[in-house]
């Protein structure tokens, strides 16, 4: 309850404002613009210049308790050659229902301008309505609010440079309400200002003398003054016998403050004004001439003024105001002036001289100076004394003065009027105090009473630019209370002298009986109930807060409290008695009080053991070896000695925590917070970890935490939590037997206390008490909740037993009865199925929270988080949770698929038939035990034989995990898993096409019962992963004719262009997998029963999927294959897409592949199957590079695959593949694999095209043997003018039905194959008589003249 400076709102956008005024270099930008901040704290105006921008509140999803303000407008004033001077936020009520308590409807925001135009805003930034009063800079824009309770108006006044402008406030309410809802209506134009009349206002005028300077003035009051003081005023201004009004005249008092003078006191009266000698015979000579020369010439009367000759009304005429009192200071300056709220009887000044005076307005008098503030910001805050509960007194009320100095950046407060400085503040030096001192602007009722005006939310506030927040000063009543006769006061001051002490003992100085007495004696000194209360908060917010200081501090307030029978003393005490017993009890666990306690340990009572079954400790020494790595040692006793003492190092933190968890409201009771669950784990390790380390008494911890008063039921919580918090660190089976062996121990202990309320159940129903415990076990995050769960079913078991004993319904039983059948509660089913879960659990938490890589690695590296297996995460995840995390850890230990599928126990098979479900049932618990059995052998025998060779680890643990989830971990929902996860991966990173390798390899690994899943699965990839990038590649090779540059793929693909072959045959290979699952048998998914409902697995999903359609997966099988052999040979050719497919496969491409299409497609024309035969005859000539040829080998298999693929491609598209093997033939010869072409040649019928082809490239090989010699020419001449035509036809340059060879020297050409070829060129033409025979003829006899 000390003084604070909170923040009240957040300017989000800041920032934006600042460089949108263009002042983002500007540190002290803020002095350089002119803001105002609304009352109500709804709205923020900032204006520069001409430039105007509008901050409001807004709501944040964040739930923070302050405010948030975002920009809402910004905008230009629309003459650009006028600058804003004053600003003013005045918030609008027009409710005029006296029992409203509706809030501000909306706010208007004044600006004054230098040529004296006052125009008013609405909040979004529209126009209403512009006003000028005086031809001068307006200096500033104020609006006096009348006291509570009054029947006075508001009263907006215009402080210019020489008069001072009054406008009623139900006026211009009116008038901008009006102009408000029309322009709602849209009944004006939006780049027009509505236009109204003018409000009438009333001027009055300083009096000029000395040509004094005014820098600013306000009016503190407005009431009328007392009739005695209206009387001493008259007598003093007109003398003695002076004539007096009966009643005073409305007035209001307005300080001014500036140079000559530097503070004037000025009175506005009504009716008041003063007439001059000059002006009365001035008067008396007008009348009289009207009067009788308008009567000797018959002058016509004036006619009055019309409305329509003067549409505007007159507003008042202008009056002087009277000059009270004025005070003169050659060298003082007034700089600014703000009034104390209320009735307005103070005033603060500052000056040029950095002086701060404080002012009587009643008296005229100056109170008090303070010095040394230069360039101060003042400002005042009235704080409300609060009420005691039960009892109806008058609220006093405080005034404190706040000064804000830049330079120093400090923030002083002072208490007024003669009080002592009370706080003060480090603060921005390049911030702004705001003060604010009017109410909302509300309308008047029927009855002539306003409405109860609400005082503003904040009077005075401060910009901080360092963050852009907007904070609050908080000052409590009580600073304002003398400290000679306030106890409160006097409180306070002890209380800062215990706050400097336990300062002191903070930083380091030790703690003596001596610091702890006189720490006693300042709380035995705190008498009041409110310093009390904040000395205890003060503590606890305290992050080194010792255990001893706050127990000697509160044994001090229970010892020395006051009989009081308010609520409030009542709760004080209540609170004060549960913190003591909380504070005896952590002392009694701490190390002092256990050293203390170890001599009566040697009496303490023999307490049950802990008895644990045969497959309890099957089941921990399965934990123990599953996650004992063999690299931890087990800690020295000197090692643990020296972690207890670092521990006790932080205790300070560790005990406000402490005694932050509990409820201390309760009488006689504490109990814990559950909203605080989050630390319940370190503070209980902190409480308990040294009472298990030190094997203490228990009879002493029953007795400690009987006296502390609290719940067995939050004890036992507090003792859970301890073990589940407690990491896994063991290295052998009985490390593990002696905790569970202390812990069985407290909790029987912990069920001893709580007594009657533990067996407060029905006969063989559920325990409420024990169910608790497993609702709490059910979070457990650490492998020791198993452990807990077992201790607590022994410990429910014994207590179980021990009712049943005396009850005497189970004594009738015969003795026959209980040794052939074992008797098990309810509670004990219970326990057992938490057990199993929390076992299997256990298990898959042990081994997915060790990444392990395989010996022989497979596929890409993945990143793996260590995943949340506690037992109720796992269940409410859904029924696939299982799956997808060990599909997640079989991936980072980059397992093979094929591995998978190798160590799958034949009992999962999915097309076994089950028609024995107990039997089933019955073998899957052996096969687990089995199971469970060899991998405990082998790790027993590699700790044995280290050197001995072992199978697979990452094979091992998923045998293990399969025997306890056999049917969430079969092949195929797990290879599902693992390739969506590849294909998810790959997806985010497109040029890692790795993963996608190893989504492929484990479709190949899917069995032929799984081929539902994988249909499905694919299904759910392609929409999901390929179709876009697939549709990117398509449109951009269609857009370019070829394979794009490498910066048009990076671009489109995120993929370099040297890898879009490559991810287009993969795409391909996707495909083919894709195709032969459409015909596959139907697949059921079977679960756990431990798995419940939630989000759906992605096996179940994808067995949901709609089958493909045959047709659009034929379809884009084609597309991908021209894809992959344009990219793959570099082929250009122009728009391929609308080549080889029509408009509607185009259309198609874009169709969801597993819904069936609106319209057929429809068949080929000639013209489409013949552009497909040229494209397929291009392929297979860019095949011919894929033919490589060293001295010894020719290697062709290659080129042999891609004409596979050409050939299917072919079939695909129902096309003659002869003219594709002709070509083939053909591109064969021309290259000179003569072998090759001419095996070829039984496959393809022998035609006139083939022979001409091979005629061609018989020509151009004797062409080039022509070359060699003048002899070979003339030889080749001599044959005939015929053959020597047709050789010279074919050194013309080669057209696309041309063939070239790829001979370049005559040495190459082999006259024998030649000859060949010219019968297998004979063979060809001879069948038609084409008339090419003659031309082979004579060849035939070239050839044979150059071998010969």
């Amino acid at each position: 309850m000390a003084c604070e400076v909170k923040i009240f709102g957040q300017i989000r956008d800041f920032k934006k404002v600042q460089e949108y005024f263009g002042l983002g270099h500007d540190e002290n930008w803020l002095n350089a613009v002119n803001y105002a901040v609304s009352p109500t704290g709804e709205m923020i105006a900032f204006a520069q210049g001409e430039k105007l921008a509008f901050v409001t509140s807004c709501w944040s999803s964040q739930g923070e308790n302050h405010n948030t303000y975002s920009l809402s407008w910004c905008g230009e004033l629309e003459d650009a050659n006028q600058i804003v001077t004053s600003i003013a936020c005045l918030p609008m009520t027009t409710t005029t229902n006296l029992a409203s308590t509706s809030s501000v409807e909306w706010t208007c925001v004044a600006l004054g301008l230098t040529s004296g135009l006052v125009v008013f805003y609405a909040d979004n930034g529209k126009k209403l309505f512009s006003q000028c009063c005086q031809e001068d800079p307006v200096i500033s824009i104020k609006l006096k609010s009348p006291p509570r309770h009054s029947e006075g108006d508001s009263l907006l006044y215009l402080v210019y440079g020489c008069c001072v402008c009054f406008i009623k406030g139900q006026d211009i309410l009116a008038t901008l309400s009006n102009c408000r809802y029309n322009l709602q209506r849209g009944a004006l134009e939006r780049s027009s200002a509505p236009s109204v009349d003018v409000v009438p206002f009333q001027k009055y005028k300083f009096k000029q003398v000395r040509e004094n300077i005014l820098n600013d003035a306000a009016i503190s009051t407005t009431q009328r003054p007392a009739s005695y003081d209206h009387i001493v005023e008259q007598s003093i201004g007109f003398g003695y016998f002076a004539k007096v009004q009966e009643t005073p005249p409305q007035r209001a008092q307005i300080l001014g403050i500036g140079a000559e003078p530097y503070l004037g006191f000025f009175q506005a009266e009504e009716g008041y004004k003063t007439v001059s000698i000059g002006e009365v015979a001035k008067d008396v000579i007008g009348m009289a001439y009207k009067n009788l020369l308008g009567g000797l010439f018959r002058r016509a009367p004036e006619k009055p003024i019309t409305p329509e000759e003067n549409p505007l009304p007159v507003p008042y005429k202008e009056a002087p105001m009277r000059t009270r009192c004025r005070l003169y200071d050659g060298k003082r300056d007034g700089i600014s002036l703000v009034i104390a709220p209320g009735r307005g009887h103070l005033a603060a000044v500052t000056d040029n001289l950095d002086r701060v005076m404080l002012v009587d307005t009643q008296q005229s008098l100056i109170l008090r100076v303070w010095k040394g503030y230069r360039d101060a910001q003042c400002g005042f805050v009235q704080v409300k004394e609060k009420s005691v509960r039960g009892l109806k007194t008058h609220r006093r009320r405080a005034l404190f003065l706040v000064i804000y100095v830049p330079r120093l950046g400090c923030l002083d407060i002072w208490a007024l009027q003669n009080g002592p400085k009370v706080a003060a503040f480090n603060v921005c030096k390049s911030g702004q105090l705001i003060y604010v001192n009017h109410n909302p602007l509300t309308a008047v009722s029927g009855s002539g009473l306003s409405r109860k005006p609400q005082a503003p939310l904040n009077q005075c506030l401060f910009l901080d630019p360092s963050d852009g927040s907007l904070k609050e000063i908080q000052i409590p009543f009580h600073y304002a209370l003398s400290e000679t006769n306030s106890e409160t006061s006097r409180d306070i001051h002890m209380l800062r002298r215990l706050r400097n002490q336990l300062r002191s003992i903070n930083h380091g100085e030790s703690i003596d009986d001596a610091n702890l007495d006189e720490i006693n004696q300042l709380a035995q000194e705190l008498k009041t109930l409110e310093v009390r209360q904040q000395c205890v908060e003060m503590l606890i917010k305290s992050k080194k807060l010792q255990p001893l200081v706050f127990k000697r501090i509160i044994d001090a307030f229970a010892t020395t409290s006051k009989n009081d029978d308010t609520q409030e003393f009542q709760e004080f005490t209540n609170q004060i008695h549960n913190y003591k017993r909380l504070t005896d009890l952590y002392l009694s666990l701490s190390q002092s009080a256990i050293e203390q306690s170890v001599e009566e340990c040697e009496h303490e009572p023999i307490l049950p053991h802990l008895e644990l079954s045969d497959g309890d400790l099957v089941t921990i020494n399965k934990l123990v070896l599953l996650l004992d790595n063999g690299k931890d040692k087990p800690p020295s006793a000197a090692q643990r000695e020296v972690s207890f003492q670092l521990h006790s190092s932080h205790r300070t933190e560790e005990f406000v925590d402490y005694l932050s968890i509990f409820n201390i409201d309760k009488p006689n009771t504490v109990t814990l917070i559950p909203e605080k669950s989050e630390k319940f784990g370190s503070i209980s390790v902190a409480l308990l970890g040294q009472f298990f380390a030190r094997s203490l008494s228990f009879t002493q911890f029953k007795k400690w935490t009987s006296q502390a008063c609290l719940s067995s039921k939050d004890l036992l919580t507090l003792v859970i939590w301890f073990w589940l918090e407690k990491p896994f660190k063991y290295h052998n089976c009985d490390e593990v037997v002696e905790d569970m062996s202390a812990t069985y121990q407290m909790i029987y202990i912990i069920c001893e206390l709580a007594g009657d309320s533990l067996n407060d159940y029905a006969y063989n129903a559920i325990s409420p008490w024990w169910q608790e415990v497993r609702e709490l076990l059910l979070e457990s995050k650490q492998f020791s909740g198993l452990l807990v769960a077992i201790v607590c079913k022994i410990v429910a078991t014994d207590f179980w037993r021990s009712r049943r004993e005396g009850s005497c319904d189970e004594c009738s039983l015969n003795g026959e009865d209980e040794e052939h059948w074992e008797r098990i509660s309810h509670d004990e089913a219970q326990w057992g199925l938490l057990t199993g879960k929390l076992e299997d659990v256990a298990v898959l938490g042990a081994i997915l929270s060790k990444p392990l890589t395989c010996r022989e690695t497979y596929g890409p590296e993945m990143s793996y988080d260590v995943p949340d297996c506690s037992l109720k995460s796992i269940i409410s995840s859904g029924k696939g949770i299982v799956t997808e995390l060990t599909a997640k850890w079989l991936i980072s230990a980059q397992l093979h698929p094929n591995k998978i599928i190798e160590i799958t126990p034949p009992e999962n098979e999915i097309d076994e038939e089950d028609n024995k479900p107990d039997k089933g049932k019955l073998s899957t618990q052996a096969a687990t035990e089995e199971i469970e059995q060899e991998v405990t052998d082998v790790d027993l025998d590699k700790r044995i034989n280290p050197a001995k060779e072992s199978v697979e680890p990452v094979l091992e643990r998923l045998s293990l995990l399969r025997a306890h989830f056999p049917f969430s971990l079969e092949s195929g929902p797990l290879l599902s898993l693992m390739s969506w996860q590849y294909m998810v991966h790959w997806s985010k990173n497109l040029s890692s096409l790795d993963y996608m390798r190893a989504a492929l390899q484990c479709f190949k690994e899917f069995r032929i019962p799984d081929f539902a899943l994988k249909h499905g699965i694919c299904c759910m990839l392609w929409n999901a992963t390929l179709k876009y990038p697939l549709q990117a590649a398509g449109k951009l090779i269609q857009k370019v004719g070829r394979l794009p540059v490498d910066k048009m793929c990076q671009q489109d693909l995120e993929m370099s262009a040297g890898k879009v072959p490559e991810f287009l045959e993969l795409t391909l290979e996707f495909l083919d997998h894709f195709s032969a699952s459409l015909e596959h048998d139907k697949r059921d998914i079977r679960f756990e029963q431990s798995l419940s409902e939630g989000a759906l697995p992605l096996q179940f999903l994808a067995l949901q999927q709609h089958h493909a359609m045959p047709q659009l997966l034929q379809l884009h099988t084609q597309l991908c294959r021209v894809l992959h052999f344009i990219a793959y040979f570099q082929m250009r050719v122009p728009k391929p897409l609308t080549l080889v497919f029509d408009a509607v496969s185009n259309k198609a491409f874009q169709a969801d592949i597993n819904k069936e299409l609106p319209y057929q497609l429809p068949p080929p024309d000639l013209v489409l199957q013949q552009q497909r035969t040229e494209f397929l005859c291009r392929v297979v000539a860019s095949t011919m590079d894929l033919i490589r040829q060293d001295l010894h080998q020719l290697y062709i298999l290659d080129h042999v695959y891609y004409i596979g693929k050409v050939c299917e491609l072919a079939d695909s598209w129902s096309l003659d593949k002869s003219p594709i093997l002709r070509r083939q033939i053909v591109e064969l010869y021309a290259f000179g694999y003569d072998a090759e072409a001419q095996a070829l040649l039984h496959d393809i019928c022998e035609d006139e095209e083939l022979g001409r082809l091979l005629l061609e490239i018989a020509g151009r090989r004797l062409n080039l043997l022509s070359e060699s010699s003048q002899s070979t020419f003339l030889k080749i001449a001599s044959v005939g003018h015929q053959l020597l035509a047709y050789l010279d036809n074919l050194k013309e340059p080669l057209t696309e039905q041309n063939i070239a060879i790829t001979f370049n020297k005559p040495d190459e050409i082999d006259v024998t194959a030649l000859d060949k070829l010219l019968g297998q060129a004979y063979k060809c033409l001879c069948r038609r008589e084409s008339k090419q025979l003659p031309i082979i003829a004579q060849m035939y006899n070239a050839v044979r003249i150059l071998q010969h």
